[in-house]
C-alpha cells in the first residue's frame, strides 16, 4: 500500500503550509523517543512523520508530489513503485513520456530516476514503500514567560520551570540587574531536531513585577519621600531605604516640591556601571489650621 503523506499528518490535501507545521509539531512532539521509552512502534511513527512533513512543507517537492499522485504513479503497487507502471494507465511500459513543471520527462526508462529527479534525495522502490534521505532540520524554538520580584531581578536569582504539556523541569538562571521583558535563550531545549538536526532553543521573557518603594530607569533607581510644610522650610534629616540599606538623606532649607536629590552609587551595579539613586521630596500640606497658625501665616507673609 503506499504511503500518503497527507494521512500520515492528518491533514487535508488542501491544507494550508500553517496547517501542515501545526499537525507535525503535535505528532512530533506525541511521538518522539525521548517521550516513548524506546518504544520501537513510536520511533517507526515518529519517523514516518518527518518523512512526510520534509515532502510537505517544502512548496516545490509537495507540488512534485501532488502531481505525481495526479498522474496516477502514486496509485501503483509501493509508493511510486509497482513493475513497470504506466502514469496513463497503460500496461507494462517503462518507457513513457510527459512535462512536469516545464521539464519534458521523455526517455526515463526507470522509474527510479524518474523520481530521483523529482526529489532528489528521495528513491522510489519497485518492492514497495518510499526510502527518505532528507537532511537535518533544526527543531523550532519555544516561548515561555516567567515572573520575579523586583529586589529578585536586582540581585539576581533561579528559578524552576516546568513546560506547558510536558513534564519536563528546568532551572533558569536570571542573572542580576535583569529588567523588565529582558529575553533568556536556553540553547538546546525546544522542539526536537529531526534526521540528526539540532534542538531548538527556548526563549523566556522575564516579567520583572513592581516593587512598592522603587521604580528604575536604566541603571538607576527612584524613591521618594514624605516631608512637612514646615520640614520643606527649615530642612531636616530623613531615613530613606536603599537598594543595599537605610541611608541618612539631608534636605536643604527651602526645598521645593517634587525636588529630586541624588544619592549617588546607590543605584544597580550592572555592566561595570553604578547608577544612582534619586530621591523625590513629597511635601505634606496640612489640609486644617487653628486660628493661631492661621495669624503666623498671615504675619510671614
Amino acid at each position: 500500500m503506499a504511503v500518503d503523506y497527507y494521512k500520515e499528518l492528518g491533514v487535508a490535501e488542501d491544507a494550508s503550509a500553517d496547517e501542515i507545521k501545526r499537525a507535525y509539531r503535535r505528532l512530533a512532539k506525541k511521538y518522539h523517543p525521548d517521550r516513548n521509552n524506546g518504544n520501537a512502534d513510536a520511533e517507526k511513527r515518529f519517523k514516518a512523520i518527518g518523512a512526510a512533513y520534509d515532502i510537505l512543507k517544502d512548496k516545490d517537492k509537495r507540488a512534485e508530489y501532488d502531481t505525481m499522485r495526479k498522474y496516477g504513479a502514486y496509485a501503483g503497487a509501493g509508493a511510486f513503485g509497482g513493475q513497470g507502471i504506466n502514469p496513463f494507465g497503460g500496461g507494462s511500459q517503462r518507457n513513457f513520456s510527459f512535462n512536469v513543471n516545464g521539464q519534458n520527462m521523455e526517455g526515463f526508462g526507470d522509474l527510479d530516476d524518474l523520481l530521483a529527479s523529482f526529489f532528489g534525495g528521495m528513491q522510489g522502490s519497485r518492492s514497495g514503500g518510499f526510502s527518505a534521505h532528507p537532511g537535518p532540520q533544526r527543531g523550532s524554538d519555544l516561548a515561555a514567560r516567567i515572573q520575579i520580584s523586583f529586589l529578585e531581578a536586582v540581585s539576581g536569582t533561579r528559578k524552576t520551570l516546568s513546560l506547558a504539556g510536558s513534564s519536563r523541569k528546568l532551572t533558569v538562571t536570571v542573572p542580576p540587574g535583569c529588567d523588565n521583558g529582558h529575553r533568556l535563550r536556553l540553547r538546546g531545549q525546544g522542539e526536537p531536531g529531526i534526521y540528526g538536526g539540532q534542538n531548538g532553543d527556548l526563549i523566556i521573557t522575564v516579567e520583572v513585577m513592581p516593587h512598592q518603594h522603587f521604580t528604575r530607569d536604566g541603571n538607576d533607581i527612584h524613591s521618594s519621600v514624605e516631608i512637612s510644610f514646615v520640614e520643606a522650610i527649615k530642612g531636616c534629616k530623613k531615613n530613606v531605604k536603599t537598594l543595599a540599606r537605610t541611608v541618612t538623606l539631608t534636605v536643604p532649607p527651602g526645598t521645593q516640591p517634587g525636588t529630586k536629590l541624588r544619592l549617588k552609587g546607590m543605584g544597580l551595579a550592572v555592566n561595570g556601571r553604578k547608577g544612582d539613586q534619586y530621591v523625590e521630596i513629597k511635601v505634606r500640606i496640612p489640609d486644617t489650621l487653628t486660628e493661631n497658625q492661621k495669624r503666623l501665616l498671615d504675619e510671614w507673609e
